[in-house]
């Protein structure tokens, strides 16, 4: 039994029948004169055919490390050979820039490439779409000492916020790209400046663009690389608090609507259709926020030499064993909970959810609960910090402050049932009750 934490960021490219990568790694340092201002890895597969002239490929790091370099190259390292990101560039045999970025703290979203990076006046975060055209120039440079041939234009692949930063890396910098194909990216920047009226601020759209980052959009070179933009159909795994901002945020949500996460990526979907003739999108189902590889590698693979797009055929998941929603088996305050380790992670004043099986999504802190007494609301959207495992079941922890604690005693019988507010992932019986003493 142990906790376990929420740094998913190990599995995001989990692939179950891979070939195992093999090649070199080589970490280039930060140049500044250069143009980029952090460290990257270089990675060349052993099925590079130094024989051909070949596109490399960039993808960005998709860590959960925001303070530590050094902790953020040990794990990107320790990442490879197990069919992450390297396995993509080995089966293409083709090289791999992957930047070692920290995240940034608080409303800068480095890695999604938010409204509030490009307002950044300086430091090392500021314009990462333009450093990783810098350290793409620098390898190339490298390859060529090492007496390997590359394409000025190269690929992206990424998901998640790698997938959000290689969506955007294709709307700011197109005339450098080949192709992409992002996975994750669940609220795609539209490209148009306009919508029904409204004027679309990046990163919704691109109206402000040029204000914002200094360079309009270049819609022409953009509709010339193939993109496939995919997510799965039980990715709750909402980046909305995370990514925008009070005015984007506000934005989007009445262009993409005020439904769930899925709700809007359809919206995107349809949106995409419209506006988009060179994008591949798709969603598959009974996938939750997890890559498909295969399909990547198939995408870019058609599109080695660039557009114009060409629709593959992709992976049929519809006989995928339903994993959700999960069950919650049991409710407990404080001492209550029937853990026998690890409590001293635990308060007097948290709420456990007990939740049997063998399978949690890595997004589940997106899934929050209200609280209720017959079935009205008491406590609204309460969110999940972490989890732990005993034997077959897992226990999500919700931290109750002293001041909701207090709202809870106030009620003559303090017993109370929950809800989640997404039931498509938790499922609460409704004769679960939990008291507060």
């Amino acid at each position: 039994m142990k906790k376990i934490w929420l740094v998913f960021f190990l599995l995001c490219f989990t692939f179950s029948a891979w070939a195992q990568p093999t090649g070199q790694i080589h970490t280039i340092s930060a140049n500044p004169k250069a143009g980029f201002a952090w460290d990257y890895l270089l990675y060349i597969p052993d099925s590079l055919d130094k024989l051909k002239t070949l596109p490399i490929l960039f993808t960005m790091n998709d860590s959960g490390i925001f303070d530590s370099a050094e902790e953020l190259e040990a794990a990107t390292r320790a990442r490879f050979g197990r069919g992450n990101e390297d396995y993509i560039a080995y089966e293409l045999g083709v090289p791999l820039v992957l930047p070692l970025v920290v995240r940034e703290r608080g409303p800068v979203n480095s890695h999604d490439l938010n409204r509030a990076a490009f307002l950044l006046p300086d430091g090392p975060f500021k314009r990462l779409d333009k450093q990783a055209i810098a350290m793409l120039k620098d390898a190339r440079k490298q390859l060529k000492k090492m007496g390997i041939k590359s394409r000025k234009k190269f690929l992206v692949a990424g998901f998640s916020s790698a997938g959000a930063f290689g969506w955007k890396l294709a709307l700011l910098q197109p005339k450098h790209i080949l192709a992409v194909a992002a996975g994750g990216e669940v609220y795609p920047a539209l490209p148009v400046e306009k919508w029904q009226g409204e004027e679309l601020i990046f990163p919704v759209g691109v109206s402000d663009l040029k204000e914002v980052t200094g360079q309009a959009f270049n819609r022409k070179a953009w509709r010339k690389v193939p993109i496939l933009l995919t997510n799965g159909e039980y990715d709750y795994n909402d980046p909305l608090f995370a990514v925008f901002g009070a005015e984007d945020g506000a934005l989007l949500k009445r262009v993409f609507g005020n439904g769930t996460v899925q709700d809007r990526w359809e919206r995107a979907r349809v949106l995409m259709a419209q506006l988009a003739p060179n994008v591949q999108t798709h969603t598959y189902p009974k996938i939750e926020h997890e890559p498909m590889q295969r399909d990547m590698i198939s995408f870019l693979r058609t599109h080695l030499s660039g557009g114009p797009l060409q629709p593959i055929v992709l992976t049929d998941t519809s006989a995928n064993p339903v994993r959700l929603p999960l069950e919650v088996k049991g409710l407990y305050w404080g001492e209550e909970t029937p853990l026998t380790q690890d409590r001293e992670y635990l308060k007097d004043t948290d709420l456990m959810l007990q939740v049997s099986g063998d399978y949690l999504p890595s997004w589940i802190r997106a899934v929050t609960v209200d609280v209720l007494q017959e079935q009205e609301p008491v406590l609204k959207e309460l969110k999940i910090k972490g989890f732990f495992t005993q034997k077959d079941s897992f226990f999500l922890q919700v931290p109750i402050s002293e001041e909701e604690v207090d709202i809870l005693k106030n009620y003559t019988q303090p017993v109370f049932s929950i809800k989640a507010n997404l039931a498509q992932v938790l499922s609460v019986p409704e004769e679960l009750t939990f008291t507060v003493k």
